[in-house]
This record gives C-alpha cells, sequence and structure tokens, in this order.
C-alpha cells in the first residue's frame, strides 16, 4: 500500500463524513496501517458561547469554574465525535488513533498535525462556502496548499 500513516480531520459535517469514509477504504484494503483521525476544537469559542448565553463572564465566575467549563466542553465534543464514528470503525484491525485537538486555527493545526506525526496522506472534506458550488472551503484550501504529503479532498456527496 502507497500509504501507512493516514490523517483525517473531523468536523462531523457530512463532507468529512464523507473523507472519512473515503479513508476507511484504504483502512480496509491494509490493516497494517494507521488511521490518525483528528477533531480541532476551538474550546476557548465554545466556553465564551456557554458563559454568553448563561449571561456570565470569564470575570464573574472562579477559575475552578472555568476550568470546569473547558473540561465539560472538550468532553461534550469527544462524545460527540465518538456518537459519529464509533460505527463507522467497529470491527477494523488496524491502528487507529483518535485524538482532539484544542486550537483556534484548524488550517494550520491540521498542516502541523500531519507533519509532527509524518502522516503519508491526508484525507479531508471539500466543504465549502455553500451557494459557490465547487470551492473548497478555507481549511481545505490551506492544507490542499501547505501540506507536505499528498491531500485528498473528497467531494461532499451530492443531495441529487
Amino acid at each position: 500500500m502507497l500509504y501507512d500513516n493516514i490523517l483525517v480531520p473531523y468536523d462531523g459535517s457530512e463532507s468529512a463524513r464523507a473523507a472519512l469514509a473515503e479513508a476507511l477504504k484504504f483502512v480496509r484494503d491494509d490493516p497494517t496501517l494507521t488511521l490518525r483521525i483528528v477533531q480541532i476544537v476551538d474550546t476557548e469559542q465554545l466556553v465564551i458561547n456557554r458563559l454568553e448565553a448563561q449571561g456570565r463572564t470569564r470575570e464573574t465566575i472562579s477559575s475552578e469554574e472555568v476550568h470546569a467549563l473547558f473540561d465539560s466542553v472538550v468532553e461534550e465534543a469527544n462524545k460527540k465525535l465518538h456518537e459519529h464514528i464509533d460505527s463507522m470503525l467497529k470491527g477494523l484491525m488496524s491502528r487507529i488513533i483518535i485524538e482532539m485537538l484544542e486550537e483556534t486555527i484548524p488550517s494550520e493545526q491540521i498542516v502541523a498535525y500531519a507533519d509532527d506525526h509524518n502522516c503519508d496522506i491526508v484525507v479531508m472534506g471539500s466543504r465549502g462556502l455553500g451557494a459557490l458550488r465547487g470551492m473548497l472551503g478555507s481549511v481545505s484550501s490551506y492544507v490542499l496548499r501547505h501540506a507536505e504529503m499528498p491531500v485528498l479532498i473528497v467531494k461532499q456527496p451530492s443531495e441529487d
């Protein structure tokens, strides 16, 4: 097989689900490879959103409560991720690594993660700008331009 270490950035979108399904074709053909599924979570923004929804600010709560909120949003994101992907991964014999990264700039983090973990290929969705059919999203576009390894962009399933 050409690839031994595949990275799939996963954000829960249909486009990301299609990318994971495509990567799983490689995995089924070669159970010796490593599949890395990475979800990048902007925990800071999620905490801010939760505080705003509660009508609170960082200044009105204790540092312990802030830490608990961060833990809570990471736990919720992890649970949601596994709800999305666990059924797709059943029965696989490959080494599967699932990680959640707390970052605010997913495009740069995907490229850095792929480099740091010696990934052979990045398989990712093409989620774009909606009305502008056929255009790549900004994250896909950035990874495609900056990654040192091949990038497979998987088209979002059509609704035809």
